[in-house]
């Protein structure tokens, strides 16, 4: 098993919408040689793609406002 290649999968998956597409559409393709088990495949096969599209423009989008805060929050320590 390797954790981290299905981790860097999801990820690219969360920020690359040409590749999220590949992995609803061709995930076979997707999943030629990379470092991922039978079982990992199946699992990832399962995953809702669609809803990660979602959840990663979400963490964009707090990501974006965190740093607005931040910034904010600095100005005033000036």
């Amino acid at each position: 098993m390797s954790l981290e290649a299905v981790q860097r999968i999801i990820k690219r998956a969360m920020t690359d919408p040409e590749f999220r597409q590949a992995l609803k559409t061709d995930p076979d393709a997707v999943f030629t040689d990379r470092n991922v088990t039978p079982q990992e495949i199946q699992a990832l096969k399962a995953l809702n793609w669609d809803s990660l599209s979602s959840t990663a423009e979400d963490a964009e989008v707090r990501a974006y406002a965190m740093n607005l805060g931040l910034s904010r929050i600095s100005d005033g320590c000036k």
